[in-house]
């Protein structure tokens, strides 16, 4: 591609493209700083709602977070530009005190947390984001220096889910993956639109920026965003290679019980290569256990050492019990020493209970998940439990609903109308297990 093509702005035959993404959404929200990014977002998405027979409600969100004098006017800017754009946008403010120290990475933080929760409170469906192309190869750069493998240097997905660790999630949405800064710094340019700088990107003091700044050194080798950025998204599809291996194997050898706990096949491990077998547990940890980020290598591997050294044995890991029995081993989640946070909604709406299961509620409640805890103290008897071990369920959710009305997915009661409740799987992680011997084969990988 030509330098000159890939500094034009972005045509609406290409934006209608890229926010193809966007259609199956009703209410989505859009992040906008005010940089040249979401700006140019902003731009290309309110002339697509334009040119759409049926748009969908869409609400800009930004956010003054305290950290630069200039914050609280680019807000106020992004404001009015939505305005002239016909779009209703809120100013997001935290009353938190200034982080001392990882000020990028506690920004970083506390953005997700207040988008999350204003996409929760104005029934958003999905969170649209500006990341781009030279993000995406910055992303795979910085992941290449920490060791990372296919998983990581796939990068940033084009969707996702976001959640604040209270029970608040979103669809996050990148539809400007494959679009560059300098097309997006066009498309401001030919709108006549101005746009800010945050100095904070040019502060070599973070690992990205120094990684930026080598950025024309790089394309001067032919590592240029774009070359980088197709490298990510093949990797993406190695991931997915691997991770169709994995729900192949659950397929034909894992038992799922709705209320959580999950069974495998030892004999399903034994003829996966390690790389695939380390995979699925993994996410089988996560999904089980709910963890924001799946264990470290060493640890994983010890649990697979644990579990392959005898044919009775029971280890615990990442808040997940595994327990190895008559060629099968069962995964159910530990309740911890803490217990587990229930979740509550009190009209239609969506949440995350203990980042395991969705809860989406159409109609007015309350709605209340807690930890199933004992059995006995809601009436269920262990019959009902068939050869899953009884104490598999203590962390499985309990829906309490209008009239004392209580349901645990596949154990008790059902669910009310207009109610779902079902447990999320997980695909995306930033970890990549090393190839080499699977214990529980008689093969060298």
């Amino acid at each position: 591609m030509a330098a000159s093509d890939r500094v034009r702005p972005v045509c609406e035959t290409q934006a209608d493209a890229l926010l193809a993404l966007l259609t199956p959404f009703r209410r989505l929200a859009l992040a906008v700083s005010g940089g040249p990014d979401s700006t140019a977002l902003l731009l290309l998405v309110a002339a697509w709602r334009a040119r759409r027979t049926a748009p969908p409600h869409i609400h800009v969100l930004t956010l003054d977070h305290g950290l630069r004098p200039e914050a609280a006017g680019e807000a106020r800017a992004v404001a009015a530009l939505s305005d002239r754009l016909g779009l209703p946008c809120r100013i997001l403010t935290s009353t938190l005190p200034k982080p001392s120290a990882n000020r990028q990475a506690s920004a970083r933080e506390l953005r997700r947390e207040l988008l999350v929760a204003a996409c929760a409170e104005l029934g958003a469906e999905a969170l649209v984001l500006a990341h781009h192309q030279d993000d995406q190869a910055e992303t795979l750069l910085l992941r290449l220096a920490r060791g990372s493998g296919v998983y990581g240097l796939a990068a940033m997905p084009a969707q996702g889910l976001w959640h604040d660790g209270k029970g608040a999630c979103v669809t996050v949405l990148r539809p400007l993956l494959t679009v560059s800064k300098a097309s997006l710094v066009a498309t401001c340019s030919a709108a006549g639109e101005a746009y800010a700088e945050d100095p904070s990107n040019e502060d070599a003091a973070y690992a990205r920026t120094r990684i930026r700044q080598l950025m024309p050194a790089l394309a001067g080798e032919g590592l240029d965003g774009a070359t980088l950025a197709a490298t990510a998204a093949r990797l993406a599809s190695a991931a997915a290679a691997i991770d169709d291996q994995v729900d192949a194997a659950l397929a034909s050898g894992a038992v799922r019980h709705p209320a959580g706990p999950v069974r495998l096949r030892v004999e399903t491990l034994s003829a996966l290569p390690r790389e695939t077998m380390l995979r699925l547990l993994a996410r089988l940890l996560a999904e089980v256990g709910g963890e924001a980020y799946p264990p470290r290598l060493v640890r994983l591997e010890g649990l697979v050492e644990r579990l392959a050294a005898s044919e009775r044995v029971q280890a615990t890991l990442s808040g997940v019990v595994a327990r190895r029995r008559d060629g099968e081993i069962v995964f159910w989640r530990e309740p911890g020493r803490t217990g587990l946070a229930s979740l509550e909604l009190a009209g239609p709406g969506r949440g995350l209970f203990d980042r395991r299961f969705l809860l989406e509620v159409e109609r007015n409640g309350p709605y209340r998940v807690v930890p199933l805890g004992r059995l006995s103290e809601h009436g269920i008897d262990r019959k009902a439990v068939g050869d899953w071990p009884w104490q598999s369920f203590a962390g499985a959710p309990l829906l309490l609903g209008p009239a004392d009305a209580a349901y645990c997915p596949g154990l008790a009661g059902e669910a009310p109308v207009g109610v779902r409740l079902v447990p999320i799987t997980r695909r995306e992680s930033l970890w990549q297990p090393e190839l080499g011997t699977n214990p529980f084969g008689r093969r060298e990988i």
